[in-house]
């Protein structure tokens, strides 16, 4: 395997690891400059019948689907290829350097309070763009998160257990549809067990993690409520109270009665945590009003996810009165004004969230859209900056940040914000059709020509001669990309048309050359050579070439002496020497037998 190349790229070095589904490697990727290492992902069936094929070629292709979504996200490995090989399907992923979490969360270790809820409150803020895309990850584990070497956050890798939400697998053997199960034992809730998981499958693997933390015991090992099914873990550990309920109902057996998703479970463990700040700082909130704040906190939360923005909006006003540090309600009350249009005041709430948590990536974001809604284009281009400090390689916003550059008539800063989208996802075709909308308006022909946009190239050659029909350079421009698509003809009346204008242009000479000698005109082509060699004498390719057309017209002796001259101009030119050679061997041959 050490040797196997895929993808006619990927050099695979050595396996990583791998499941039921598949294995892992580290590679190096030969597309690249240095050869950079990266992660590629192998999915084959465990049977190889046509339905463990359709299921695996399905599976790939809903990890391929939402690793292409997410992968913008800084702490979710991006999507750099994937692609099928022999009826194996293959992803290549972002390596990631760090160690994984199994390190830090092990049997007969106790992490503190602290520790823990660090670490699954890093892991539920990634978690909440995940499940925002509709995404169930489903293997949550240690050994799927990495603590990465240059930041110390915590990156979710391994989506091949995700799965879009009602996307289900469907085998042609059987009427009946089935999700097809995968996890790992102990963290796996019933319902994800009975092959039906659900955003809160992902929270009550989260809470697993986080009990397994705290207790130092393998999963499996926590006892159990014979009349309940619940965890009966409290009595191994002493925490606060307020963390204690959260857990609580993140590892509820009924799916219903835990956190509906990771930003529900991120809101509640955020109160929890503020709770013990507003406890420790003194803050003089009242019983009543607490219990107040609460209260409509819920109510404000459960219309929102009715999407009832009005009547949200209004809960969540109530909120912040009385807890104005509550950042996720501001985050979610601006969201609600952004989804009834009172943008005005979805501002003034994203920045209340930017300037409590100016690292929230999605606040800044959030407060550009609008901003570019209200025509505040200079002020959308600072929140889109603000998000590019927090996340360089999003290249959704690069794109964002190109169209409001574009707005603002400030073309060169507009395609190079597309270059980057487009350097960071190769793929992305918003930003490629923006960027080559942009180069034919400006008649960059050339850009367009080298970056192989072929027809658009064309486009922009013919809306420039319309406005100067003698504009040699765009007829050469023409001809090349016309050449490039094998319309040769085409191609030779433009280079024509170039010599026309400009007779003494030994390139279009050239190229007229190569187009004659394809569509097999060679006495056409030897004369556009010899015109090249009047115009450049010492240029040695003309001299072969004009060799090689009258080679093929017979007239040896002349190109013996074309030959001979494309040598002495370049004496280690290994393609005239092999000509010369051969064709002067016939040469002798004939004279002998004569």
């Amino acid at each position: 395997m050490s040797l196997q190349i895929l993808g006619s790229r990927y050099s695979i070095i050595k396996p990583l690891g791998g499941g039921g589904f598949g294995q892992t490697f580290l590679a190096n990727d030969l597309h690249l400059p240095g050869h950079p290492r990266c992660v590629v992902k192998r999915l084959q069936p465990r049977n190889s019948d046509s339905i463990s094929l359709a299921s695996a070629r399905r599976l790939f292709n809903s990890e391929a689907e939402a690793l292409s979504i997410l992968g913008n996200h800084d702490q979710i490995p991006r999507l750099l290829a994937h692609f099928e090989e022999n009826e194996q399907f293959y992803l290549a992923q972002e390596l990631i350097q760090g160690e994984l979490l199994s390190e830090e969360i092990r049997v007969g270790v106790c992490l503190t309070e602290t520790q823990t809820v660090e670490i699954i409150q890093d892991v539920l803020t990634t978690l909440c763009t995940v499940h925002e895309h509709g995404v169930i990850h489903r293997d949550i584990k240690p050994s799927n998160l990495i603590r990465r070497q240059c930041d110390r956050k915590i990156v979710l890798i391994d989506f091949g257990a995700v799965k879009q939400v009602s996307n289900q697998l469907v085998s042609e053997a059987t009427p009946h549809s089935m999700t097809v199960i995968i996890g790992s034992l102990g963290y796996m809730p019933n319902e994800q067990i009975a092959g039906h998981p659900c955003f809160s499958s992902d929270i009550y693997a989260v809470g697993i993690l986080a009990l397994q933390a705290l207790t130092g015991r393998d999963p499996k090992r926590i006892p159990k409520d014979p009349s309940t099914s619940e965890l009966m873990w409290r009595e191994l550990v002493s925490i606060r109270p307020e963390l204690a309920s959260v857990l609580d109902k993140m590892v509820r057996y009924d799916y219903r009665q835990r956190y509906a998703d990771a930003r529900a479970a991120l809101n509640a463990l955020q109160q929890a945590t503020q709770t013990q700040v507003a406890f420790t700082s003194q803050i003089d909130l009242t019983s009543q009003a607490l219990e107040a704040h609460v209260a409509w906190l819920e109510r404000a939360d459960e219309l929102f996810e009715q999407n009832r923005f009005h009547d949200a909006a209004r809960c969540y006003e109530k909120v912040v009165k009385v807890q104005p540090n509550a950042t996720t309600a501001w985050l979610k009350l601006g969201i609600a004004f952004d989804n009834i249009e009172q943008y005005a005041l979805a501002v003034n709430a994203y920045q209340t969230v930017t300037q409590q948590q100016p690292e929230d990536y999605l606040a800044w974001l959030k407060l550009g859209k609008v901003r570019e809604q209200l025509g505040q284009y200079e002020a959308a281009l600072v929140a889109y900056d603000e998000v590019l400090k927090l996340q360089p390689k999003n290249y959704w916003v690069w794109a964002d940040r190109g169209q409001i550059l574009e707005k603002t008539e400030r073309i060169e800063e507009a395609l190079a914000a597309y270059d980057r989208a487009i350097e960071l996802k190769p793929d992305f075709q918003l930003a490629q059709e923006n960027r080559k909308r942009l180069l034919i308006i400006l008649k960059r022909v050339d850009e367009l020509y080298t970056l192989q946009h072929y027809d658009d190239a064309i486009a922009a050659c013919d809306q420039a001669l319309k406005d100067n029909p003698h504009d040699a350079t765009m007829w050469l421009m023409r001809g090349m990309a016309l050449e490039n698509q094998k319309d040769l003809a085409a191609a030779a009346i433009a280079y024509n048309t170039v010599i026309r204008l400009q007779p003494d242009d030994h390139g279009a000479w050239f190229r007229l050359g190569t187009v004659l000698e394809e569509l097999g005109h060679p006495k056409r082509a030897a004369k556009a050579y010899s015109n090249v060699i009047r115009l450049q004498p010492q240029n040695h390719w003309a001299w072969y070439q004009r060799g090689h057309m009258l080679e093929k017209l017979t007239e040896y002796r002349a190109a013996i002496a074309s030959y001979q001259q494309a040598i002495k101009l370049q004496p280690t030119f290994d393609t005239a020497q092999i000509a010369y050679q051969r064709l002067l061997g016939q040469a002798l041959s004939l004279s002998s037998t004569r």
